[in-house]
């Protein structure tokens, strides 16, 4: 029989028993378990673990599952738009709106003609970023080194997109080049 303790407390008395066995081997699994994590993950500060494990390797390598994913649905996608841009360049009405934000906007670095004044000629075969519709709409968008404003801030898409249908229609003009 257990032993009866010599204290109480409002009159309930309390016996001397031992920890339950399972109790005890589950306290003891739970703290080696805790040891073994604490060893092989990084768990404490400037110490990086067994397993080599962190935090910004496993984002990377979901971005690189995410990319790989995901990188035909974009390129689908910019493809489809870049074909909605070529055959923008046929429609008179984008090709003159892009024409008035070009004067607007544009017209004072690359002359009113496109013809090249501080900015670049945009009407000859050299292009210092590339003629390609992505690279005008790039340009327009995010700007470029040594002067080209990134206009995405003042003019909505449609108007970026305007603009650059007016700057390919420019490679296909008579007046090209002068």
């Amino acid at each position: 029989m257990a032993k009866l303790l010599d204290h109480d407390f409002d009159g309930i008395q309390e016996y001397d028993n031992p920890i339950p066995t399972w109790l005890s081997a589950l306290f003891i699994i739970t703290t080696l378990f805790g040891i073994g994590y604490a060893i092989y993950y990084p768990s404490l500060p400037n110490y990086h673990g067994l397993s080599g494990w962190s935090a910004q390797n496993q984002y990377d390598k979901q971005m690189e599952v995410e990319e790989a994913r995901y990188a035909p649905l974009r390129a689908e996608a910019e493809k489809k738009a870049l074909e909605a841009l070529a055959a923008l360049s046929d429609d008179e009405g984008t090709v003159q709106a892009g024409r008035e934000v070009f004067t607007q906007f544009c017209s004072p670095c690359h002359g009113m003609n496109a013809e090249g004044k501080v900015g670049p000629n945009l009407t000859d075969e050299t292009w210092l970023y590339d003629s390609e519709p992505k690279d005008i709409l790039s340009s327009i968008r995010e700007g470029r080194p040594k002067g080209m404003p990134a206009w995405k801030s003042q003019l909505d898409e449609e108007q970026v997109k305007s603009v650059a249908v007016y700057v390919m229609s420019l490679r296909k003009s008579e007046e090209a080049g002068q």
